[in-house]
């Protein structure tokens, strides 16, 4: 039986079943209606109009459910109860495994919303994704204020991008002492950005990282200050966007991230349309419209939170000895975008290499 069909059932026999009590109390108890209320005939008339209909309901539900039916029902629910306290005590688990012994004391109240979050899909995929972004086994809590945050918006993460930043705030936010709540922050800003505008920060920070590993980055702020330059060519196919409008979901979604303080100084268009400095000192490339862009450390500080880095200051984006692994569900083509640092294409009057 469906999903659908038992919340159906579940419903319909609950119902019946406060419908059935309500006639047999109307049945069973004396009429008052008539003396409590005899200078107020048109109220003991609604009582006597009520008491109809509640027994004309019950004789409904009575001759309605077969006993065949009657039958399906009672197992289809006992299944679905199965199955949901089965989702319910592995996602409890998990929950006390990422987040910590709190969660334990925090009361009834969100115990239960721990498991309402165990049992549903999404919230428990953002679960499982902080569980391989932290390590588990050594002692930690998240703050509370945090996780309810994260797991409120998680519930509607059908994006994997959306769901991988999430599960990455989660996870950076486990402390030893669980009392850094930061990440209520990064998870406000993750939830207004779009998956486009997650797409393309992943891309433009992946590109960053892969330009900074083996490099000196102790000032990071010295790189960010450098613009970084992707053709659409190479951007688009790699994003994944579908339909013909995919142009304006990459400048929307460049917004965005500007707006949000995640990149600075883009602009955007042909070799032809930027013609201002410092752009016409340099030989830029001339196979279509493309993005320049400029990062920062905000925009770093995303990308570290989205792999589990709360920890780490804005130039650990460079260091070789963390690990950036792929994530499950995103394509390996999101972390390898080709960028080109605007200062070392070659000026104009050079020839191109």
């Amino acid at each position: 039986m469906s999903h659908e069909h038992v919340t159906f059932a579940r419903n319909r026999a609950e119902g019946a079943s406060v419908r059935e009590d309500h006639a047999r109390n109307l049945q069973t108890a004396p009429d008052t209606a008539g003396s409590a209320h005899a200078g107020r005939p048109w109220i003991a008339s609604r009582l006597e109009g009520q008491r109809r209909l509640a027994v004309r309901v019950h004789r409904y539900d009575s001759v309605m459910t077969d006993p065949l039916t009657g039958a399906l029902i009672n197992a289809g629910l006992k299944a679905a109860d199965a199955t949901s306290s089965e989702a319910a005590k592995t996602g409890s688990a998990l929950w006390l495994k990422v987040l910590g012994p709190p969660a334990e004391a925090l009361g009834a109240h969100f115990k239960s919303r721990v498991e309402l979050w165990s049992e549903a899909t999404l919230a428990r995929r953002v679960l499982e994704r902080a569980a391989g972004k932290t390590d588990t086994g050594a002692p930690g809590t998240v703050p509370p204020r945090v996780a309810a945050d994260v797991f409120d918006k998680a519930q509607w993460a059908e994006d994997e991008f959306l769901a991988e930043y999430l599960s990455g705030v989660l996870a950076a936010a486990r402390t030893p002492d669980g009392k850094d709540d930061r990440a209520v922050g990064w998870t406000a800003l993750v939830a207004r950005l779009s998956s486009d505008a997650l797409r393309l920060h992943y891309a433009i920070y992946s590109a960053l990282r892969t330009k900074l590993v083996g490099q000196d980055v102790d000032v990071i702020s010295e790189w960010n200050s450098k613009q970084l330059v992707f053709t659409y060519l190479e951007l688009y196919p790699r994003l994944g966007f579908t339909g013909d409008n995919w142009t304006g979901r990459v400048i929307a979604a460049a917004y965005a991230l500007q707006r949000e303080g995640l990149i600075t100084h883009m602009t955007h268009g042909g070799a032809d349309h930027l013609t201002g400095l410092p752009y016409r000192q340099y030989q830029l490339p001339n196979v279509g419209d493309m993005l320049i862009t400029a990062t920062t450390v905000d925009g770093c500080y995303l990308f570290l939170q989205a792999h589990g880095y709360g920890d780490k200051w804005a130039n650990a984006i460079g260091d070789a000895d963390l690990a950036f692994d792929p994530w499950p569900d995103i394509a390996p083509s999101f972390a390898a975008v080709p960028a080109y640092w605007l200062h070392e294409l070659p000026g104009k009057g050079k020839p191109r290499e």
